[in-house]
């Protein structure tokens, strides 16, 4: 796991440092021999500056470089451990809450890399709302139409099942549609290794 702050203020931070950085790790990466597997969640310090926890998936016997002494991350500080329970290191970051401050306008919360073509394909839709989840395999391209809702394969724009509405002294979300589903929970993902085998075997 590594982490990695600024050595300034929010004024100091840019998209670009974090994409850098990431970008020299999967160059040192694949000239290694491996596929760069990683996860990264910002949070902000207790003085309010954005800093980030990667977590990377290594081969036995590998070890990560020291990244400012690789010129990896020179616009602070980072620190490197390994890390025996890394989801639940993340997901404590996540859950923590913001301290005073806010995130730099434009960033990102988190980020994922280095997954085969299954799993992206199941993170894809782990990322849509229940309704496509229950009408959509992780194969199945449902898209986002213009002006709200989803565009199924098919081409259908089916609107989105809640709304954000204004009541009393804050915002909510209403339900305004109740779309049917044909697909149990565990059903996408109960199909993806025949798929997959099959994928695989094609390329």
């Amino acid at each position: 796991m590594v982490t990695l702050t600024y050595a300034g203020d929010n004024s100091a931070w840019s998209p670009e440092h974090l994409t850098r950085a990431m970008d020299a790790v999967r160059i040192w990466c694949k000239r290694e021999g491996f596929a760069c597997r990683y996860v990264w969640v910002a949070e902000l310090q207790q003085r309010g500056v954005i800093h980030y926890h990667a977590v990377f998936w290594l081969p036995v016997g590998v070890r990560m470089p020291h990244w400012d002494s690789r010129g990896w991350w020179p616009y602070g500080m980072s620190n490197t451990l390994k890390a025996k329970h890394a989801a639940g290191y993340l997901m404590s970051y996540l859950k923590k809450g913001s301290h005073d401050g806010e995130f730099p306008k434009g960033s990102r919360r988190y980020g994922v890399g280095g997954l085969d073509h299954a799993l992206r394909r199941a993170r894809r839709w782990l990322g849509c709302p229940a309704f496509v989840q229950g009408n959509a395999s992780i194969w199945d391209d449902w898209k986002r139409a213009e002006g709200g809702g989803w565009r199924s394969p098919s081409g259908d724009c089916v609107p989105s099942e809640f709304a954000r509405v204004f009541v009393g002294d804050g915002w909510c979300l209403q339900r305004v549609h109740a779309h049917p589903v044909s697909i149990a929970a565990a059903g996408p993902f109960s199909w993806l290794s025949d798929r997959e085998r099959a994928i695989g075997s094609m390329q």
